[in-house]
């Protein structure tokens, strides 16, 4: 099976948008290495190409679920939670939480040819230092020291319970000390061909806007133990098209010009599985897609009209009509199965729900008692309206724009005006720090409940001028602001699950955001694919067990 030009793949259409219920697995196949005559290469489609390929730089899912099969991660985690060992083969953390100590693995090389050592692991994680702009700016590292070859302590300027989370993602990609010296940041956020980690693929081509071919590390023997098999990947290559029409993505792989598709929307599920072709599904750990209400701006600065919001909006029927019941609704900005367990605060569920004479007793009793010609509410000569800031880059992911236009027709039967202002990902954040918005959506898929709650906190308000900041409501409440604290640094299990408790209902009992639905991954592939696997938090986890067999 060779290298299919985009062109082509892109004029498969298909039409009508069949409903159904979907089925769901990890995998496909035996998966076990064993079986017949073999394929070494497929093609799958993504549907978006990543707009920065450094991990550190912006959190990507699709950068993610291409950079786990290139870059290996300090520490791995398994399906239950808990961590192993990935380059890191041990580490000890100090009775203060602030020094870290990383034995490394022995005998692993970069797909340049040189050697991943501690003083190249330090260039790594010396990065935020020096670059401020980085996401990872936030993980608290004051200082790294290498100890010797195979041993590097990292300093924080504080604790930082997700930590061994942080380093088992994509986010902290290990490059080669050779490319990190040769090559300028921005160098790296364009060109994936600067991608030179020691994982079990290597990039092999690049063509901006268009594809990206993955070949086999040979020299790969490394693998952790959370993997399903040692040695070298089974294929030789994956051939990644980027395809942002979903109906070119599903008639590509119906007609057996793609192996495998990626974000297959719900509708289109039983098409895909009436062609005989496997869905394959996680649901997201982290936090749902949400809605964050600005409350520092009139209207949502009145506690009134940011219930009222919530209680006007039909998420029951919205999630239906444009996602067939696919998606589950969302109960909490925590979800279920985020580490550690129990960290989902489960009395949440049904604690709340579509209320359209609650949101209008609310409104009344905030004083938007009278309505104007178009029936929307009014307050002392000024409409009930809401400037909704979106990131262009995902309005496609998961059918959002489809979502977000049904939530403002919602709302406006409550008499809400809600307009939808696009902003490309270079200027959203800094658009999103003016203040001047009243509401934000996002999603957030990291497995582990720091990261959850991070997007609330103060120290996460994006700032005038630079930095990275996910507080998209800027939110800074002094409740949610203590029970991050010992969230983010508290070494007790108990007491970190408590705090994320106190957080979630804080949240909801102010109406300081909206959680709508728990983010999916929905594979599709050909029955020939196996060993398909997702991390636990819901990104594809490296090719390194993917088969194709005959």
């Amino acid at each position: 099976m060779g290298k299919r030009p985009l062109a082509v793949l892109a004029s498969v259409l298909t039409a009508g948008l069949l409903l159904t219920a979907c089925t769901s697995g990890q995998s496909s196949g035996n998966g076990d290495g064993s079986g017949g005559d073999q394929n070494r290469e497929i093609t799958y489609l993504a549907n978006t190409e990543p707009p920065v390929w450094d991990g550190q730089r912006v959190p990507s899912l699709n950068a993610n679920s291409v950079n786990s099969s290139i870059f290996d991660t300090i520490t791995s985690q398994a399906d239950d939670g808990t961590y192993h060992p990935g380059l890191a083969t041990d580490w000890k953390i100090s009775e203060d939480g602030l020094t870290y100590t990383f034995t490394l693995r022995e005998g692993v090389t970069f797909h340049d040819g040189t050697p991943f050592n501690a003083e190249v692991l330090k260039q790594n994680l010396d990065r935020p230092l020096n670059e401020p702009d980085l996401a990872t700016v936030s993980s608290g590292i004051a200082e790294n020291r290498v100890i010797d070859d195979r041993t590097l302590e990292v300093k924080l300027s504080r604790p930082n319970a997700g930590l061994i989370h942080a380093f088992s993602t994509p986010h902290w990609p290990v490059y080669s000390g050779k490319v990190l010296s040769e090559h300028t940041p921005a160098e790296l956020s364009a060109d994936p061909t600067l991608s030179i980690g020691t994982g079990p693929f290597k990039v092999a081509e690049y063509s901006r806007g268009s594809s990206l071919v993955l070949e086999k590390n040979e020299d790969y023997n490394w693998a952790p133990e959370t993997a399903g098999h040692d040695g070298p990947a089974y294929l030789d290559e994956v051939n990644i098209q980027f395809v942002p029409e979903p109906q070119a993505r599903i008639g590509a792989l119906n007609s057996g010009q793609a192996d495998a598709v990626d974000q297959v929307p719900p509708l289109n599920i039983n098409e895909v599985e009436s062609a005989g072709n496997s869905i394959l599904t996680q649901d997201n750990t982290g936090t749902p897609y949400y809605l964050a209400l600005n409350p520092n701006t009139a209207p949502f600065d009145n506690r009134d009209v940011r219930l009222a919001f919530r209680s006007a909006i039909d998420i029951d029927s919205i999630l239906d009509g444009v996602y067939d019941g696919v998606y589950d609704k969302a109960w909490s900005t925590t979800l279920p199965g985020t580490p550690p367990e129990g960290s989902f605060d489960e009395s949440l569920v049904n604690s709340w729900s579509y209320d359209p004479d609650e949101a209008a007793r609310l409104l009344d009793k905030a004083g938007y008692t009278s309505r104007d010609s178009e029936g929307y509410r009014v307050k002392d000569g000024k409409r009930l309206r809401i400037e909704w800031y979106v990131d262009s880059l995902y309005v496609q992911t998961d059918q959002r724009q489809q979502l977000g236009e049904a939530i403002a027709a919602s709302l406006k039967d409550a008499g809400f005006e809600v307009v939808r202002t696009p902003f490309d990902t270079a200027s959203f954040t800094s658009e999103i720090a003016k203040g001047t918005h009243n509401l934000a959506d996002a999603s957030r898929g990291f497995a582990e409940v720091a990261t959850s709650v991070s997007p609330f906190a103060a120290s996460s308000i994006p700032r005038s001028g630079g930095g990275s900041g996910i507080n998209y409501g800027l939110l800074d409440d002094p409740v949610v602001n203590e029970a991050y604290s010992v969230i983010s640094t508290s070494q007790d299990t108990d007491a970190r699950i408590a705090a994320a408790h106190t957080a979630q209902k804080r949240i909801l009992d102010e109406g300081f955001a909206v959680p709508l639905y728990i983010p999916k991954k929905i594979v599709g592939t050909t029955p020939a694919v196996s060993g398909w696997k997702f991390d636990l938090v819901g990104y594809t986890d490296t090719f390194y067990d993917v088969q194709i067999n005959n």
